[in-house]
């Protein structure tokens, strides 16, 4: 309560479910909205200098945001049904967005994200899909892209993008990996909505590429994953050197994984979920895995596991 009331009297903070209060601050930089947006956006959001908007509350609620009066906002933070919004004007200061909600379809989602083109953040990990195109092409600030891109993920040069969960291997395949240089956490998941002749595989190739990449999650519908027969990554001897965490979701081997996945020098954790194998046998090598601390198999149609001495810590 002493820290509320200190910060209420320097303006940092103004929280607006204060029955005492019948006006939102016209100074202050961050407010909190709980249970009475309907109020609140009654007086139309009179705070031009508010940098920072938290609101979380009961979902009946429709927000609905102008940005024309909100150009300072540098942090967005929605929890609740999403509403109209009025686009005019640019977040050209945004630079946290997060959204959780359930009725996405009366929310042009891509519109204010569009409005946003420095953003850095964005999380949209809590609303349930997002089906529109996504175009962040011309994000060169993004460091973590955050949601259920089920629609077209479009990324462009993002030489500072950290994090990208989940995008399909759809549009993983369009991407110029080679740019990702500072990607560290990816998520890629096989659309099972198309047609197995219209789905995308995922080249370990193109993985190779992120020199930076540390946790890694391929999700697939039963899909082959041919990972030695691949040329460009057959004759390496260290693959993916900076990679700490794999987790294979769903993926069928026509061939033993555990010498290609042995390559990688500084795997931690390797988790196989509801996997398929078809050569009965699979085996790690003598100081095949130097670092794995966790090993979790879950392979429908393995025969045997054998591991040699000293193939783990």
């Amino acid at each position: 309560d002493v820290a509320i009331k200190k910060s209420k009297e320097l303006n940092f903070v103004n929280v607006y479910n204060d029955h005492v209060s019948q006006h939102s601050s016209t100074t202050c930089r961050r407010e909190v909205v709980h249970h009475q947006f309907e109020r609140y956006r009654s007086e139309k959001c009179k705070n031009k200098r508010m940098r920072s908007f938290l609101y979380f509350g009961e979902l009946k609620f429709l927000v609905r945001l102008d940005v024309e009066k909100l150009k300072l906002l540098r942090v967005l933070d929605l929890e609740a049904n999403l509403g109209p919004f009025a686009s005019n004007g640019d977040l050209i200061h945004l630079r946290y967005l997060r959204l959780e909600g359930f009725s996405l379809r009366v929310f042009d989602i891509a519109a204010i994200i569009s409005k946003s083109r420095f953003l850095q953040t964005l999380d949209a990990d809590h609303v349930c899909f997002i089906y529109d195109t996504i175009d962040l092409r011309k994000f060169t600030s993004l460091r973590h892209v955050i949601g259920k891109f089920v629609g077209e993920l479009l990324i462009g040069d993002a030489a500072n993008l950290q994090t990208l969960r989940s995008i399909s291997s759809d549009s993983w395949s369009k991407l110029k990996h080679e740019l990702l240089i500072n990607l560290r956490d990816l998520f890629i998941y096989e659309d099972s909505n198309k047609s197995k002749e219209r789905r995308v595989t995922v080249s370990w190739a193109s993985l190779t590429k992120l020199r930076s990449l540390r946790v890694l999650k391929l999700v697939a519908d039963r899909r082959y994953l041919s990972l030695e027969s691949e040329e460009a990554v057959r004759s390496m001897d260290v693959i993916s050197p900076s990679l700490e965490s794999v987790t294979l979701v769903g993926i069928t081997f026509e061939e033993d994984p555990m010498p290609f996945l042995q390559k990688m020098p500084r795997l931690e954790d390797l988790i196989f979920e509801n996997c398929d194998y078809w050569g009965g046998k699979m085996s790690v090598s003598e100081q095949g895995f130097g670092r794995l601390r966790k090993l979790k198999l879950f392979i429908n149609r393995l025969d045997e596991l054998q591991i040699e001495e000293e193939a783990m810590p």
